[in-house]
């Protein structure tokens, strides 16, 4: 990814407009994709010092239309363009990818609201299970950068589109032809003016619609008052630009629509209270997702997804403002977890994270999902590891300074655990060591201890222990009231369901490492300790077989 950053930072400094260099850039991998050997052949003739810049231009206009078309500065050096393209691999994740880097995390370029950040486009094609021949449009494409993400999914789409910025358009066609998309009609109109998609029939209806309103766009509402879409909505609200762009798509809205809109709109009187009727009456909503806080950049605003289709006698819920759901990515966050938003939504799940509410226990004034999370979490079975009282922290190096004075300790590493049951034999014994701090992190019986890194969670519990013993730096220590709560605990962390929910934690850093304030909300089921008192009977009886067998392993080893 960096040498395509690299280079079109190169690319760049000879074009005035970065929008030039993004066109170039696609241009360069339509070539690529549909012609690599061409440039092959070019590189060849550049090497032997022929002059190939014509030649490149007029092979790069026989795969783009004319009106797409933008012309490399000549001053660039072409051999080393052509080079660059030519190592480079290429396809929908990378280039994907790619529209992210530079339009979401490179920020000076100032592309952030032509389009929408890599993972948030890959939930919104995934909530809307596109199928082969789908129709899809989308009132306000920007520069496709979507595409990809539909592409991913299934190229055997009709995709139609509006956008009211020309250049914007270009770049989309463009997108659309490196995602493989051939049957597109995306054209370049103001949908409030004069909307493209209607008959003497009326709207057009579309099978899927996609939609993230460009919030800056200044709308000049007065003359629409009148206008069928938005007469009787009592919508037109110069402020809150994803209501009009909402409103018209639900003029073509055939079975499924995704919209992205501020929190904002889905309460109190932001939202004009027909619309909310409207939505809710006609049992519309199928789902409400609130994304994570500051995933987009340079927005100030908290957002959701809204999902619109026919015939909901439920609202699912779901509060991805989690941090299950996201983690830092530079100065912004970025979600996670995308495939079990996408499973939680498919199967309508209620989980510590989502909850599917009847319509009649709606309230209209406010819609979002934390509301009904929040009730609904006051109500259901659940723990966190900070409610139980549990107290977390992480292993200390305690030797090796000034501080050193004689004392005997064990220093209980990974390599001390026990694969199931208690541990309570330890091997790296200790004669020196900081006193004070040793005493302060010394473990007591009934700890359970878990590795800080990995991405299978290691962890142990230990015994009656009268030594004295210290966690090293690569363990954290969860220290729980009594025994009932740490046995009921580590019998819950044994079976699958604790083990994935453990494992979740490790992953949600992005580097397989614990983050203690993710630890400490953990969700727990209020029967975590449910036949605790068996189960570990069992996991005791099965720890002495291991032992046994690993004896007689080792003595099979030791056979002459």
């Amino acid at each position: 990814m960096k040498k395509l950053v690299d280079f079109f930072e190169y690319l760049k400094r000879y074009h005035i407009d970065v929008l030039d260099t993004i066109s170039i850039m696609l241009e360069l991998f339509i070539l690529k994709i549909q012609n690599p050997r061409a440039i092959q052949s070019l590189i060849s003739k550049e090497t032997k010092k022929e002059d190939i810049y014509q030649e490149f231009c007029n092979l790069i206009q026989t795969f783009i239309k004319p009106s797409f078309y933008v012309k490399i500065n000549p001053n660039t050096n072409i051999l080393k363009i052509l080079k660059t393209i030519h190592q480079i691999p290429l396809n929908n994740e990378i280039i994907e990818q790619f529209l992210h880097t530079i339009t979401q995390k490179k920020t000076s370029n100032k592309l952030y609201y032509y389009s929408t950040p890599l993972e948030v486009n890959q939930l919104l094609i995934s909530l809307l299970e596109i199928k082969p021949g789908d129709e899809i449009y989308n009132p306000c494409y920007g520069i496709g950068s979507v595409f990809l993400s539909l592409a991913n999914s299934t190229s055997d789409v009709k995709l139609y589109g509006e956008e009211l910025d020309e250049r914007l358009s270009n770049i989309a066609h463009l997108v659309a032809q490196v995602a493989k998309i051939k049957n597109i009609k995306l054209c370049v109109n103001d949908i409030l003016k004069q909307p493209i998609f209607k008959t003497k029939d009326g709207f057009e209806h579309f099978d899927k619609v996609l939609c993230n309103p460009p919030l800056y766009a200044h709308m000049g509402i007065e003359y629409l008052k009148e206008d069928e879409r938005f007469g009787k909505m009592g919508i037109l609200v110069k402020n809150y630009p994803e209501l009009v762009f909402l409103t018209h798509a639900l003029s073509h809205l055939k079975k499924r629509g995704v919209f992205i809109v501020r929190n904002q709109t889905l309460q109190k009187s932001s939202l004009e209270e027909k619309l909310r009727e409207r939505l809710c009456k006609e049992k519309m909503i199928e789902a409400i997702i609130e994304l994570p806080k500051n995933i987009f950049p340079h927005q100030s605003h908290e957002f959701s997804i809204l999902v619109i289709s026919p015939e909901n006698e439920n609202i699912l819920h779901i509060n991805a403002n989690n941090e299950y759901f996201y983690q830092k990515d530079g100065k912004y966050n970025r979600l996670i977890h995308i495939d079990e938003i996408s499973n939680i939504f498919c199967k309508k799940l209620c989980t510590p994270y989502s909850t599917l509410t009847p319509l009649n226990e709606i309230q209209i004034h406010d819609l979002r999902a934390q509301t009904y999370l929040n009730k609904n979490n006051a109500n259901i079975n659940i723990h966190t590891l900070k409610s139980l009282g549990i107290e977390i922290f992480r292993g200390q190096r305690v030797y090796g300074s000034t501080k050193d004075k004689p004392i005997t300790y064990y220093d209980v590493g990974i390599a001390d655990f026990k694969p199931y049951g208690f541990t309570q034999d330890f091997e790296n014994k200790k004669e020196y060591g900081d006193a004070i701090k040793i005493q302060r992190y010394a473990l007591k019986s009934y700890d359970i201890l878990l590795s800080l890194r990995g991405i299978s969670p290691k962890i142990t519990i230990l015994g009656e222990i009268n030594s004295l013993c210290v966690a090293n730096a690569g363990i954290i220590t969860l220290r729980a009231k009594n025994k009932k709560i740490a046995i009921g605990l580590y019998c819950y962390f044994f079976s699958s369901k604790g083990e994935k929910s453990l494992k979740k934690i490790y992953e949600q850093s992005g580097e397989n490492t614990v983050n203690i304030e993710n630890l400490y909300n953990l969700n727990i089921p209020k029967n975590y300790d449910k036949n605790h008192k068996d189960i570990f009977t069992k996991i005791q009886e099965l720890s002495k077989d291991l032992e046994a067998i690993d004896k007689k392993i080792q003595q099979l080893k030791e056979t002459e």
